[in-house]
């Protein structure tokens, strides 16, 4: 019986989480309240407490778990046992820049102003540059397994920092040409 109590804690805590995340990503941090989370969720506002210390703590974790699951898509979309190496990195960049649900956006375009040192604690500035890190090294992982990939090192460090950069540019404008660009020069430039 207490395993069960665990598990079903367990699935609470984590739609809290995929609830918060997706608003964060949706409407920043500051568009996260805990009773609209927590009704979302299904449960009610009194019960946040037994999962969260503070809000605080939910938002970092919700970053951290937004990061880790866009990570495991990254390379669930880039490398396949069913796909080719060859063409790895370009399969990354168009799963990129694919049409989202804006609560599925790239955590680092959503979130960048509001990880901020000036803008966030220090907890939720780590969660953030693990995050990008953890963004980055799979994006190094992928075009390293891509053979047909030919970009260098410091290729890969703008070519990185080109797409998320258009990927933001993209978003705040309402203008696609800044990452249809970036994703056809990565895309020419990979093969």
């Amino acid at each position: 019986m207490g395993r069960s109590n665990r598990e079903q804690a367990d699935k609470n805590r984590q739609r809290i989480v995929d609830q918060a995340g997706a608003t964060m990503r949706g409407g920043g941090v500051g568009a996260v309240s805990i009773s609209e989370i927590m009704a979302r969720a299904g449960l009610t506002q009194g019960g946040f407490y037994n999962h969260f210390e503070s809000k605080e703590a939910l938002i970092t974790e919700a970053c951290s778990s937004g990061f880790a699951r866009s990570v495991q898509n990254w390379k669930a979309r880039a490398i396949s046992t069913r796909q080719p190496a060859a063409g790895a990195l370009k399969r990354l960049v168009a799963f990129y820049f694919a049409k989202k649900p804006v609560e599925q956006s790239c955590p680092m375009v959503a979130l960048g102003q509001d990880a901020a040192p000036h803008n966030a604690s220090a907890a939720l500035n780590e969660a953030y540059r693990e995050g990008v890190g953890q963004f980055f090294s799979t994006f190094r992982e992928i075009a390293h397994t891509d053979r047909s990939c030919s970009l260098s090192e410091e290729q890969l460090v703008v070519a990185f920092a080109a797409m998320v950069g258009a990927n933001m540019l993209s978003r705040a404008t309402g203008d696609k040409k800044w990452a249809a660009e970036v994703e056809r020069g990565l895309v020419g430039s990979s093969t």
